[in-house]
């Protein structure tokens, strides 16, 4: 199977949030929009646990898990690219945790190439890649601590509507993909592999499809 064709979006920021300018549309990001619309519970729990340890505590947290995490995804990125690249100091664990994830990846197709969709929506896959013999596309993210597929319903979200929208993208190249993979790094444990079928999928997309609704409703009534 050949690569798929790369898209580059320019990343703009309008009423402060991320946007992506490709193909003369200017939409925003899966992440973006699934943000804006987090519902009052998930928010709540996020403040609560702040409250619990202290905001200078959490805040520290979460900078040192989204730096880790960014780090990662380039180092995955240049693995997959086969380009040179260092470990930086710190992110042994998440290394280790999911390298052997990688070891089984038996093509790659597509890594961080952006995609569209008609709804009006954009965002950059981390990669499309044949993994156990079946295409899919993987989005990468690291936690401190296992997770359970009730807990990560976004990310289920977010990486539907990846796929619908790199088969919108690339329908003229006869593509399909069915399947969906969010592999986590873990710093002292295994990566989880999560996988959403065909089925999975399209639960997820109607899911996803009514936090784009409700975005587009909400910033249109501002």
């Amino acid at each position: 199977m050949l690569e798929l064709p790369y898209y580059k979006a320019k990343q703009v920021s309008v009423d402060r949030k991320r946007h992506y300018e490709i193909e003369g549309y200017c939409y925003p990001g899966i992440t973006t929009i699934l943000s804006a619309t987090k519902p009052y519970e998930e928010k709540k729990r996020l403040w609560d646990w702040q409250d619990r340890i202290g905001k200078a505590a959490a805040q520290k947290i979460t900078t040192t898990s989204a730096r880790s995490g960014t780090r990662i995804h380039k180092i995955i990125k240049s693995h997959l690219k086969q380009e040179p690249y260092q470990l930086p100091e710190g992110l042994d664990g998440f290394w280790s945790s999911i390298e052997p994830v990688l070891a089984e990846i038996d093509e790659v197709l597509l890594v961080e190439g952006a995609v569209w969709h008609p709804l009006e929506f954009a965002g950059y896959p981390d990669a499309v890649m044949i993994y156990d013999g079946e295409l899919c596309v993987c989005d990468w993210k690291t936690a401190r601590r296992p997770k359970q597929i009730e807990w990560i319903s976004d990310y289920c979200m977010q990486v539907a509507a990846y796929c619908y929208a790199v088969n919108w993208v690339y329908r003229d190249t006869g593509i399909k993909i069915e399947k969906g993979m969010i592999a986590i790094a873990l710093e002292e444990h295994p990566a989880q592999i999560f996988t959403l079928g065909s089925d999975d999928l399209f639960y997820y997309w109607r899911n996803f499809q009514q936090r784009l609704r409700q975005y587009y409703r909400e910033r249109d009534s501002r």
